[in-house]
């Protein structure tokens, strides 16, 4: 048996690990898992029209993370973030102990064969002594949310802290390109396979236009980015051209929509629509600047101001945050003019990170 942990915090996390069991059940036939995770990600695992495994696996509803202060697409008040993050690992590692006592799992009783922990700290630190193998997934190794003398100084204090549980794992898994190192195994980018062609998904789909998605994720986050794209949307030259797709949780609040703009709340098949779509827009999320790199869908990624993962993410691509005052023009170049501004299509890491896991797992 493996006991997956999937932070909750966004639903990068939940996807990536859907495509790596999805993966590790097609090449070698396993499919004993239980998975624990919160939120809207296990929203995604409970869906009654579930189609994210190719076989039923347990989940369960552990955690309830903290969410961003976000005005105007700015992340406000970092060093808050850290203590409300402190405070949920707190509770998270509380919840994990009862858990782990009611399926009477200790560091002397071994139930599980690997432990995977998908950028779940809690999880990586309670079973830190236990005896089973443990195997972790992050893109991650430092955080730089402080701006402050103050906060900077426990910032650094829990960066240290990390690093050491990191190195505790018999095998960190990055989802990014790089040289492997210790126990750090670089992968490349782990996305959702799909095996069908691009034009029998559209249909599948019934996108019958130009299509533009815009996809902000599990988080009200992006709701700022939403509402800038539906305005730069409305301005596009021969607008009744195209269609805008709309993917987001189902509680956000929209302005009205036109006939061409269709809102469809957040879906387990959400790669699906990226690989159909013509242009993707988003915020600089790594599941879905990953997808769409692996998938070949150009993109327009904005970050949220002051988030240090996002910001260097876009700027990496070429995007930084005030991107998000010229959204029509940067369509339009991408639309009218085929001038894409993404990245070269890259190699999925889905296969790298299940043969990985299945060696540790049997060794």
């Amino acid at each position: 048996m493996i006991l997956f942990f999937s932070s909750p915090i966004g639903l990068g996390h939940i996807t990536r690990d859907i495509a790596i069991i999805n993966k590790i059940i097609q090449l070698f036939n396993y499919n004993n898992f239980e998975i624990v995770t919160g939120s809207t990600a296990f929203n995604i695992l409970s869906n009654s029209n579930n189609t994210a495994f190719k076989t039923n696996i347990s989940s369960h509803n552990l955690y309830n993370p903290p969410t961003f202060s976000i005005t105007d697409g700015r992340l406000r008040h970092g060093f808050m973030w850290i203590l409300k993050y402190l405070y949920y690992y707190n509770n998270c590692k509380i919840s994990l102990k009862k858990f782990l006592y009611n399926n009477n799992y200790n560091s002397k009783n071994k139930v599980y064969d690997l432990i995977i922990s998908d950028e779940d700290f809690a999880s990586l630190s309670v079973t830190k002594n236990y005896k089973t193998k443990r195997i972790f997934i992050t893109d991650i190794l430092n955080t730089k949310f402080s701006k402050s003398l103050i906060s900077y100084k426990l910032e650094k204090s829990l960066n240290k802290y990390m690093h050491n549980l990191i190195k505790s794992a018999q095998c960190v898994i990055i989802p990014e390109i790089g040289e492997n190192k210790d126990n750090l195994y670089y992968v490349g980018p782990i996305v959702r396979e799909i095996d069908d062609t691009k034009e029998k998904v559209r249909k599948k789909l019934k996108f019958d236009k130009t299509t533009i998605l815009v996809s902000i994720g599990g988080t009200t986050a992006g709701t700022f980015l939403l509402e800038k794209t539906i305005e730069s949307f409305l301005r596009l030259k021969n607008n009744k051209e195209y269609n805008l797709i709309i993917l987001a949780r189902p509680d956000i609040q929209l302005p009205k929509l036109s006939s061409n703009c269709k809102f469809i709340g957040l879906r387990d098949n959400g790669h699906e629509y990226i690989y159909a779509s013509d242009l993707v827009i988003s915020l600089a999320g790594k599941s879905t600047i990953d997808e769409s790199m692996v998938y070949g869908i150009p993109g327009i990624f904005i970050p949220i101001k002051n988030h240090f993962e996002q910001e260097d993410r876009a700027k990496s691509l070429g995007f930084k945050f005030e991107d998000i005052y010229k959204l029509d023009t940067l369509m339009e170049e991408i639309l009218f003019k085929n001038n894409i501004k993404k990245s070269n299509k890259v190699n999925n890491g889905v296969l790298k990170a299940s043969k990985i896991i299945h060696h540790i797992l049997n060794n």
